[in-house]
């Protein structure tokens, strides 16, 4: 019984929080000026990466959108 449970909280703790912001997708999805490409790209990234997701959420729009097109330029999107 023991290593069963074991077995759920080592899977449990392999797959991480799965909590994504309510207002991510639109956040990105809102941005104008971006292909619908670039914006699944940059909301892949988002996805896997919270913490920087949280911090895109809370930028002012403007903001939002350097970041958005630094991170495409880095990544060959533009």
């Amino acid at each position: 019984m023991s290593d069963a449970v074991n077995n759920v909280a080592n899977a449990l703790r392999e797959t991480g929080a799965t909590h994504v912001d309510p207002d991510l997708y639109l956040a990105v999805m809102e941005m104008q000026g971006f292909t619908t490409e670039a914006h699944i790209v940059a909301y892949t990234y988002l996805l896997k990466n919270k913490a920087i997701a949280t911090g895109f959420v809370k930028m002012a729009i403007n903001h939002r959108d350097i970041w958005l097109r630094n991170y495409l330029v880095k990544n060959y999107y533009m």
